[in-house]
């Protein structure tokens, strides 16, 4: 009976020890898991607090804000009837913070985080800083040499349309 119970003793200590082994490898594994999860995330924090600071530094906000109100002075200039206050609220509704965060999965996906730094330390450069500076005359400039071109291209097209006989002649 003594043979018994020490075996019995010694099956319950071996099983309780086995699956204690087993419990404190699963914990320990998960432990390494959770490390790695929050290694990413402030690695992904990290990189998308990398993504805001190029935006801020390239006034990615006041260049969207830009093109709203070029957009709009064009849209108004094609709807004359359109009273003020429809253009004020349109403006009003308008929030470039939206336009940032959806951004920002498109820089994440192209750039790494190492390459978000040097073009970050780039900016931060005299260079960096003038093109940052002259950035929105430039892109204003070129929209409306794109606008004027994309006029005469249109006037053309719609002229050989005509010409060969797609649209009836005026």
């Amino acid at each position: 009976m003594k043979i018994k119970l020490l075996l019995s003793a010694l099956v319950i200590s071996a099983f309780t020890s086995m699956n204690g082994a087993v419990f404190a490898q699963t914990v320990e594994n998960a432990n390494i898991i959770d490390s790695e999860n929050v290694t990413k995330d402030v690695k992904q924090n990290e990189k998308t607090n990398n993504i805001k600071k190029l935006m801020e530094i390239t006034g990615s906000k006041k260049m969207s804000q830009q093109v709203m109100t070029q957009m709009i002075a064009g849209m108004k200039k094609q709807l004359p009837q359109v009273p003020q206050k429809f253009w004020d609220n349109l403006v009003a509704e308008y929030d470039p913070n939206v336009v940032m965060n959806e951004l920002i999965p498109v820089y994440a996906k192209y750039y790494t985080n190492a390459e978000l730094e040097q073009i970050i330390a780039f900016y931060e450069t005299p260079l960096g800083k003038k093109i940052t500076r002259v950035m929105p005359q430039v892109m204003q400039e070129s929209m409306q040499i794109g606008q004027r071109y994309g006029v005469q291209i249109g006037q053309r097209a719609l002229q050989k349309l005509r010409a060969d006989g797609y649209l009836p002649k005026k």
